[in-house]
């Protein structure tokens, strides 16, 4: 049971205004050049097979002046479900989304509320509707988006000789 994932039921209109928040954050946040260049995943340019070609070149580099190599792997479980909508509003703010295009993210993701329901042959069940307040819509283009504004600035805790790279 706790593998299963919430599925975001939209319809159209939804959906195409979506995607047009996306095209505009993305546009803003490509302009600016605000993502950090150490998330790999989610990005159009970019790909696991460059993060493990980066990966593989800076400890063969690090190897070949005799410096010390170590390596630490986190997988982050059920990301999109552990974005804090107010930190993420902030994190927004900060990167100068504001005015209407802030309260329409804003309301993207408050006020959503899901329920689990089962279908079985000789019953359905159907759980109480709670309020979501922490995660972003996943299956949709404008979630792992908002997943890489969320995380954008984790590569700032390591310290000059060591390198955090996102996949």
């Amino acid at each position: 049971m706790t593998n299963y994932i919430p599925v975001s039921l939209l319809n159209r209109f939804s959906k195409a205004l979506a995607r047009i928040i996306y095209d505009r954050l993305f546009i803003h946040f490509q302009i600016n050049n605000i993502l950090a260049e150490e998330q790999f995943g989610f990005r159009t340019s970019s790909s696991t097979d460059k993060a493990a070609f980066q990966l593989i070149d800076e400890i063969l580099n690090a190897l070949n002046c005799k410096m010390m190599v170590g390596g630490n792997f986190c997988n982050l479980q059920k990301a999109f479900d552990c974005v804090n909508h107010k930190l993420l509003l902030n994190k927004l703010e900060f990167y100068g989304i504001t005015g209407t295009a802030y309260k329409l993210i804003k309301s993207y993701l408050e006020g959503r509320y899901q329920r689990v329901v089962l279908n079985n042959m000789s019953f359905d069940f159907y759980s109480k509707w709670c309020e979501i307040k922490h995660g972003v819509p996943d299956g949709l283009l404008l979630g792992p988006l908002l997943l890489l504004i969320y995380i954008n600035d984790l590569h700032k805790i390591s310290n000059d000789n060591s390198k955090i790279s996102f996949l």
